[in-house]
């Protein structure tokens, strides 16, 4: 059997973390070392199942300091990237190990980051610590190993940036985390799961993205000037008047209510007015997990297309983030960005 390999890259999170203080169980977890998470995953060993009997070579790598993912930031998207880039040709699939809280964050930004992806990069972790006895480590880790080798188990191979988690697979700009305690932990409410990892894996290939034709390449320019705010019944728009004398916003992202319903006060329109006036982009993205925004559906939303408010569509929260950031990071006039921002770019729009 040839030779599959897969590169492993554990950044913290959950899945290896353990008591600060072994001797009381009950303090504070934190980031344990790769060593101890193999030591409960036998399977990865080079005498384990897939060394063995599935002729796959693992290669491991870490970050020097291993974080929660509430840690993260930008910064740590590009480090990823980095590893990942470094030995793209030598590899035929990507495991990232990381903490669940900013998963569906990082899924989104690489997935913008890599271009003319032709390989499997997948993220996973876990609800409770690989040491747990109801863990749910081992299965989303041994899953993520069959996507990321799918050549030795005789997949489809998905060239994508996905989320492995609880026996499905979903696209990574597709997801948002759903609960704290679940072992479903994340949801893709607008598009359906690329995969479903059951007794058999069953691949929807017709759900995955086209192989690119172009060399891969990872573009690392963001834009990190960007505010997401939520509207909410009683939401002061001197709020947003302050945020909007910030001349370094550039970016703005309201979660509207519906399908990109707004407050239509003049104060309002006039504060969105001032900031399209100083260059900010503005994005509406909706509050609601299922559907998306349609400006012009309601009169509600009517008023804010003449102002050059643009439509998230069913976009995440996380995507529209990422994807606002990646998009205000390249070169191109404003009309430029905005068609870009409203166009499919990596499968996270509809």
């Amino acid at each position: 059997m040839e030779q599959t390999r897969i590169l492993i890259l554990y950044t913290g999170g959950t899945i290896g973390m353990g008591p600060k203080d072994p001797s009381k169980l009950n303090s504070p977890l934190i980031p344990q070392s790769w060593e101890q998470l193999q030591f409960y995953m036998p399977s990865i060993h080079p005498e384990g199942y897939f060394s063995k009997i599935k002729n796959i070579e693992f290669e491991y790598s870490a970050f020097d300091e291993l974080l929660d993912s509430s840690q993260f930031d930008i910064s740590h998207w590009a480090k990823m990237a980095e590893v990942i880039q470094h030995h793209y040709d030598n590899f035929d699939g990507f495991i990232i190990i990381h903490g669940t809280d900013t998963m569906a964050y990082t899924a989104a930004g690489l997935s913008f980051m890599f271009e003319n992806l032709s390989k499997p990069v997948v993220l996973t972790g876990s609800q409770l610590p690989i040491s747990h006895s109801r863990t749910d480590a081992i299965s989303n880790f041994s899953n993520a190993i069959h996507i990321a080798g799918a050549k030795a188990f005789s997949l489809p191979v998905i060239n994508e940036v996905v989320i492995c988690f609880n026996d499905r697979l979903f696209r990574g700009n597709r997801c948002t985390k759903a609960s704290t305690n679940d072992f479903h932990g994340f949801i893709s409410p607008n598009y359906l799961p690329l995969a479903e990892l059951e007794e058999s894996i069953r691949i929807k290939s017709h759900r995955v993205l086209p192989l690119p034709n172009g060399q891969f390449n990872v573009n690392y320019s963001l834009n990190p000037n960007v505010i997401v705010l939520t509207l909410f019944p009683g939401f002061q728009v001197k709020n947003l008047q302050k945020l909007i004398q910030d001349d370094e916003i550039e970016g703005l992202i309201i979660k509207t209510y519906g399908s990109g319903n707004a407050p239509a006060s003049e104060s309002f329109l006039s504060a969105l007015r001032q900031a399209k006036s100083q260059g900010t982009t503005i994005l509406f993205t909706s509050q609601c997990l299922d559907g998306g925004v349609t400006l012009g559906k309601y009169e509600a939303s009517d008023v804010f297309l003449p102002i050059g408010v643009i439509s998230g569509g069913d976009m995440t929260s996380e995507a529209a983030l990422a994807k606002m950031m990646w998009v205000l990071g390249q070169n191109g006039s404003e009309k430029e960005k905005e068609k870009m921002l409203q166009t499919s770019l990596r499968g996270e729009i509809s």
